[in-house]
Parts: structure tokens; sequence; C-alpha cells
């Protein structure tokens, strides 16, 4: 069998395309750009944007028995991105299959589509729903609720959130969501497409349990081992003003649109009976609490963790620097340079010149980090700890441990150093 996948780089298309052919399926990729690690005759570049005509459709269909359409965004760069993408292409992907006689057509939606949805995404998938349902082709629109794939942007998001010891969610505790795994949801478009018969015509592709935000973090905690979280609602009114703000910026995923389909969960359920899905499949679902793993708390921690650091350390710089120069009584200082031996003509450009190296680490820090920059400053500190153990040796018996502190924080600069990008 020939199958055709749209959207074959993406979470759900990369895997529908190992699953087919790990079946023994001929299976050709379609994408704007070509991995590099695929044969230029497996695979069709195109701007899918732009096929919305039934014509620009035939030459990639000849030969083909099936297609797996997994093109699909979550939010628009262009106001009709949405009815580009998820409608008016698939429209004449699925008139051009009629045309040619496809066989089989797979269509990935999304739970909760429908052509009167309230928001953009939902409609505009639940259009091209409409359309093939109309069809005479052999069809079955498949409607996951939340999908997790370990090398996905979105599960990578909830990985990090759920290792937060604190965090506030706008519905955290309302909206419900069914995650299915994507290794499932692969699993079940390659028995879609491969299995002979009449196939179910709308398919919701959901998990084993529906759960709340809340929920479906804490089991992907509870798969990490990861510490225990709270987990608190944002109040509404605040949430709609940060997504406002989260829209301005390209990669982030919270926008106006998607907190709308979230207070839409929370209302009406993004839930469905999951029994069709596992008895197509002929075995259970993967449990949510099962989608993770210990090795990946590490990683989903240090997401957070790394530009806290590198913060923090920032700030530790400057407010030295400012401390240096204008808030510690220079002859102090000066003294204290005296006793290393420092001339005293030298004593103020010195005391100069460290507050503006200080300050110059702590601006790039925050700016362009780099890796070098944590070796640096590991020989700045380390430097400032030999010195002032050699020439102000007192400074170790000081309560406040104003060198004993640099033990950890060398540690960390040298950790910093190892494991930065």
């Amino acid at each position: 069998m020939r199958v055709l996948i749209l959207g074959a780089t993406g979470l759900i298309g990369a895997h529908v395309l190992r699953a087919l052919r790990a079946d023994g399926c001929t299976v050709i990729g379609a994408s704007r750009h070509r991995p590099a690690d695929e044969r230029p005759e497996d695979w069709v570049e195109m701007d899918f944007g732009s096929m919305a005509d039934e014509g620009d459709w035939l030459p990639v269909l000849a030969g083909v028995d099936a297609v797996v359409n997994c093109v699909g965004i979550i939010r628009e760069v262009r106001a009709d991105d949405f009815d580009r993408l998820h409608r008016a292409a698939p429209v004449a992907l699925f008139a051009a299959c009629e045309r040619l006689g496809v066989r089989r057509v797979v269509q990935i939606s999304a739970l909760g589509s429908h052509p009167d949805a309230a928001t953009g995404y939902w409609r505009s998938k639940g259009a091209a729903d409409a359309d093939l349902l109309a069809r005479g082709l052999s069809a079955t629109i498949v409607r996951p609720s939340l999908v997790y794939g370990e090398d996905g942007a979105s599960s990578v998001m909830f990985r990090m959130l759920a290792t937060l010891p604190v965090l506030m969610l706008p519905k955290a505790h309302e909206a419900k969501v069914q995650a299915i795994h994507v290794d499932d949801l692969a699993a079940v478009v390659r028995k879609l497409v491969t299995t002979e018969g009449e196939a179910p015509r709308v398919l919701a592709a959901v998990g084993p349990r529906a759960m709340t935000m809340a929920g479906y973090l804490g089991a992907l905690r509870s798969g990490m081992q990861a510490a225990p979280s709270l987990v608190l609602d944002l109040p509404m009114p605040i949430a709609r003003l940060v997504a406002r703000v989260a829209a301005l910026i390209p990669s982030s995923a919270l926008t106006p649109e998607s907190l709308r389909m979230l207070e839409q969960s929370a209302v009406g359920g993004n839930t469905a009976d999951a029994a069709a899905v596992a008895a197509l499949l002929g075995r259970p679902l993967r449990d949510p609490a099962r989608f993770t793993r210990p090795a990946l708390r590490i990683a989903a921690a240090w997401s957070w963790a790394e530009p806290l650091v590198t913060m923090v350390v920032a700030m530790l710089w400057l407010i030295t620097a400012w401390v240096s120069w204008f808030g510690w009584p220079h002859a102090d200082s000066e003294a204290w340079l005296a006793a290393c031996g420092v001339p005293a003509g030298l004593q103020e450009p010195m005391l100069l010149a460290a507050s503006v190296m200080d300050a110059g680490i702590g601006v790039l820090l925050l700016l362009r980090p780099r890796r070098w920059l944590w070796a640096a400053q590991l020989a700045l500190a380390g430097g400032y700890t030999v010195i002032m153990s050699v020439c102000l040796p007192s400074f170790w018996l000081h309560p406040f441990g104003p060198l004993s502190k640099n033990l950890p924080l060398l540690a960390l600069m040298f950790l910093m150093w190892r494991v930065s990008r």
C-alpha cells in the first residue's frame, strides 16, 4: 500500500509515518521541507496552505492508495491561516481524492471541532470534517483531545510545568483533558489505513481517563518521580490579560483563542468514551501516569532552572558592582586592597575596574548568555577566593560567610559551564 502523509514532520505525522513504514507500507512524507535523512523519492516538498485548488493535488496523489492529513497549527501567524490550512487546502485535497478514487482517507482533526464552534481553530477543523463526511470516500475523522509525545513541544512544556514547585493555571481544576499517547494514536491511524473493511466515520481518539489540567500535570509528575507541586487556579481576568501579552510572543501556545478553548473545555468537557479506541487497538491505552519516566525529570526541571540560575547569578554580579562602587565605603575597600599589596595610587582605579567588570558580566549574562561566560566567572570568583584566602584569611571566620559561600557558587558556576547550551 502506498500512503501519503501530509504534515509528516509534525509530532503526529512523524509517528504515523514510522508506524506505517514498520507495517510494511510504502510511505511518502509531505511537508514544507524534506528532512535530511529522507530520500527525495520518499518525500514531497510543498506549501500546504497554497494547495487550495483540486487540480493542485492531482499530481501529488498519483498512485496513492491512502492519505493521512496530519497538518494542523495551534495559532495563526496571519489572520486567515486557520482557514487556509484547516479548511481550504483539505477540502481541495478531499475533492481530488474523490476524483481519483483514493481508497482510504484519514483526517486528523480535534475533539470539539464543529463548523459552528466557539473558536476559529475548531470551526476551521469542523468545516473540513463536514466536507469530508459529505463525500463518497472511505474516510475516518480522528479527533484526539490532548496528544502526548516525548519529543512534542507541548509535552516538553507540560513536563516543565509539572516540575515547578508552585504554579497558577487558568481553569486548572475545572478544564478537562483526556490525553492520548502519540504512539497509541499512531497505532490507531495505522489500523485505520491498513485494515480492510468499513472504518468508523468519526473516532474520538482519547486516552483512558479524563482529568483536570492539574490532574494531568500530577500524572506526568508521578511518572517522572518528581517532587510534589502546588497547582492553583489563575483568575480568568488575569489569565485573559496574560494571554493577550503572551500572544505577542511568536512561539507562545497561550493566546486568547487557546484560552477560549480551555474555557469551553471547563464548561462542556473536552472528553469522550475511550472504549472505541481501545477496541480498535485490541489492547488497553497507555495511562498518563506512564507517559513519562524518571530520566526526564532533570531535563524538565532544567528547562526552567537554567534561565532562573542565569538571572539570579547575573543579579548577584550587578548588585556586587553597585555595592562595591556606590554602597560600601571606599575607605574599607581600599584597606582590603592595601592588605593584598595593592599600592595606594592603584586602589581606586582597581576598585572601579572590578566594579565595571562585575557589572559587565551581569549584563552579558542577561543579554547574551554564553558557555564561556561561566568559565570566566569560575576563574574570576575562584581568583577572588584564593587572593582573599591568602591576604584576608579572617573572612573565613566571618559569621555571614563571605568566602565559604563562594564554594557552592563555584560549584554552581562549574555545573553551568559544563551543561549550558
